[in-house]
């Protein structure tokens, strides 16, 4: 009877081992792709990330990339090399986001962001490598075709994008943490005259300036600015190709709210009929190693437009201002009226300062100036509070 009893137990624990094996292989085989109701939206690489499955339908694809980037968990999900992935809808990814679209071609829908991040959300944490980027409006996206607000932690690197001249390829509203690099950003369709818009928008929240936050509610719209953005090896064309923005708005109720270390590197700006680079309203920062071309010809009262290179400050600076550092150095810059120029907050008729730039840097620049090597590197009246210039070499622009 016990030999009887051995037997079956044996058997038992042979027959429970083989489901085991049988079961595990099932739930491993099941575990190499991503199913939602019963169809296969994504399959997994040997590195772990989520590879989408493309389809020919632009609604199947929004959602099916919704569903993978949604959530707060650590995931990474790649957009297929060689494949053309149409949308009908926004991106909206969550935390703890990498998408890699290195060779994929994606097309937003009409009148519509690819991506968008928004102000209840506080994202953190997205990364998007590669990948070019569109939308499917004629011209170009004449809103932003990537809207990042409250992010922290944002990373776009060999983003090829573009907007329409009046439009923004990347918008960041009041966002911390920020690199773009290695992108090619430009600005396509008609290029009205007098154009301000930057391809690349650094932006503060405002009613005015983003209307879509404002939306969410007042809260997100009381003059939150950006820190700590990187601009790294990019090349970007546009009216204005970067922007470090203000407003008057609401009666100038925000002049006073500024940005901190916004950092400009390595990188190629054209602005066709403004600042190829307009710094306004920054608390530290840098600008270096770049080529920075502006080909505005304005000759009115805003020649300002034309300047390569302006640092300006459009209110009443925090204290952090007296003890803060820029640095300009290094850049190649063709402008108009001034390659660089440094403006701090003076009264309307300019007859007293009312709040001037920290310590200014400006060293081993080569500046072509229309308007002459005397204006080639300029500051109004005693805009900076101490101004170091060496080592630049400046030319006429013919």
């Amino acid at each position: 009877m016990n030999k009887k009893r051995k037997v079956l137990f044996f058997s038992l624990v042979i027959i429970f081992g083989l489901f085991l094996i049988f079961d595990t292989g099932q739930v491993q085989a099941a575990s190499k792709t991503v199913k939602y109701k019963g169809k296969t939206i994504a399959k997994y690489n040997k590195s772990g990330q989520m590879v989408l499955v493309p389809s020919k339908n632009s609604n199947t694809n929004y959602k099916n990339l919704n569903r993978l980037i949604s959530g707060k968990k650590k995931k990474t999900v790649v957009i297929p090399k060689g494949s053309t992935i149409k949308l009908n809808g926004v991106l909206r990814p969550g935390n703890n986001t990498t998408i890699i679209a290195r060779g994929a071609k994606i097309i937003g829908k009409k009148k519509s962001n690819v991506i968008f991040a928004a102000p209840n959300k506080k994202l953190k944490n997205l990364t998007i490598i590669g990948g070019t980027w569109r939308s499917v409006d004629k011209g170009g996206r004449t809103g932003s075709l990537f809207a990042f607000s409250y992010v922290t932690n944002l990373v776009m690197d060999g983003v090829d994008c573009n907007a329409n001249y009046i439009g923004h390829a990347i918008e960041i509203i009041a966002c911390k943490n920020v690199t773009i690099k290695n992108c090619k950003v430009s600005a396509i369709g008609s290029n009205p005259a007098k154009c301000l818009e930057e391809q690349i928008q650094i932006d503060i929240a405002t009613k005015k300036t983003a209307p879509k936050i404002a939306e969410y509610g007042k809260k997100y719209v009381k003059g939150q600015t950006c820190k700590n953005v990187y601009i790294l090896n990019n090349t970007v064309s546009g009216a204005r190709a970067v922007g470090v923005n203000w407003t008057d708005s609401e009666n100038g109720k925000w002049r006073n709210k500024f940005h901190e270390n916004v950092v400009v590197k390595g990188n190629t700006l054209t602005g066709t009929t403004s600042e190829a680079l307009a710094y306004f309203n920054t608390v530290g920062g840098e600008i270096s190693g770049n080529t920075i071309i502006t080909k505005a010809k304005r000759t009115d009262s805003n020649s300002s437009y034309t300047i390569g290179i302006h640092v300006a400050i459009m209110g009443v600076a925090p204290k952090s201002m007296e003890t803060s550092t820029l640095t300009v150095a290094n850049n190649t810059v063709y402008g108009g009226r001034n390659g660089i120029h440094f403006k701090a907050h003076y009264n309307s008729n300019e007859t007293q300062c009312l709040s001037q730039l920290g310590r200014v840097i400006v060293t081993g620049n080569t500046v072509y100036c229309k308007n002459g090597t005397e204006k080639a590197i300029a500051q109004t009246k005693q805009s900076c509070r101490e101004f170091v210039l060496s080592d630049n070499k400046l030319y006429t622009w013919k």
